[in-house]
């Protein structure tokens, strides 16, 4: 049985189960709505517990129409974020966080919705599939806006009970991004556009540093400053590569190369080495 016909299946599979779950409108029982607005928003609470999303939508909407004044309204209007994000609508929800947050700036629970709004943006970045192309060579922006928000949460709130998973995701987000850097620098490298492998690991070294890639950096960096015959920076990279990883991956090839930097300067005229 072919690739194509394997991937052909699973297309097929998926758009059937897309548009079975989006045909018309879900059937559900009516509502029995209460009479105060407690009443409602508890009914809401209790269906969000449960995970009936839209139970509870229905719920958190009525109080929001029928007692627009009230603390529930308020407490509604956060709801009704969560549920969408409960039922992984994460655009719906993030737009919702963001208009809690717009109507109610002093509410004490805008840091909590300004970290789920980096959150939905996380939840949203592409995954690998076997089937698909690597997760960091797909198109990024999602990624981004996570690391904008999650950012802007922990200036704002760093001591916030969520500023440690906060963190934890920008730097899974982080290290998305460098291993798209990480891939663009290599692409370059097999191409000999020693320039571009030299941008990229300068990238790598000053945005994201301490992810993993800063030894291959430093070495690219080195080896692409030798490629294009300069040896005073490619002999400062590689140093730096050795004193911050003296018994790393590429210690050895860096000593190597420091050793061809010697060989080359003894070769040149006197006055012309750089």
């Amino acid at each position: 049985m072919s690739r194509s016909f394997i991937l052909g299946a699973i297309w097929l599979a998926a758009v059937g189960f897309t548009a079975g779950c989006a045909s018309g409108p879900e059937q559900r029982a009516r509502v029995s709505y209460r009479t105060s607005a407690k009443e409602n928003f508890i009914k809401g609470k209790k269906a969000l517990e449960d995970e009936d999303y839209l139970e509870a939508i229905e719920y958190f909407k009525f109080v929001k129409n029928k007692f627009p004044y009230s603390a529930y309204a308020t407490q509604s209007d956060l709801l009704l974020a969560d549920c969408h994000f409960g039922r992984e609508r994460f655009l719906e929800a993030a737009d919702q966080y963001r208009n809690f947050i717009k109507m109610h700036p002093k509410h004490s629970k805008v840091p909590y919705a300004m970290f789920r709004v980096g959150q939905c943006y996380f939840n949203r970045i592409p995954d690998d599939w076997w089937f698909t192309p690597p997760a960091y060579e797909l198109d990024q922006a999602e990624t981004t806006k996570a690391i904008r928000e999650l950012e802007r949460f922990l200036g704002l709130y760093p001591q916030d009970e969520h500023a440690e998973q906060a963190r934890d995701l920008l730097e899974k987000c982080k290290r998305r991004m460098a291993e798209g850097v990480h891939y663009v620098m290599e692409f370059y490298l097999q191409r000999d556009h020693m320039r571009a492998v030299l941008w990229r690991a300068e990238e790598l070294l000053s945005t994201y540093p301490g992810l993993g890639f800063d030894e291959k950096a430093l070495f690219r960096k080195g080896q692409a400053h030798l490629e294009l015959d300069e040896l005073d920076d490619a002999s400062a990279s590689l140093g730096r590569l050795l004193e911050r990883f003296p018994q790393g991956d590429y210690a050895d090839k860096a000593k190597k190369l420091l050793q061809r930097i010697r060989d080359t300067r003894q070769k040149k005229p006197e006055g012309t080495q750089s």
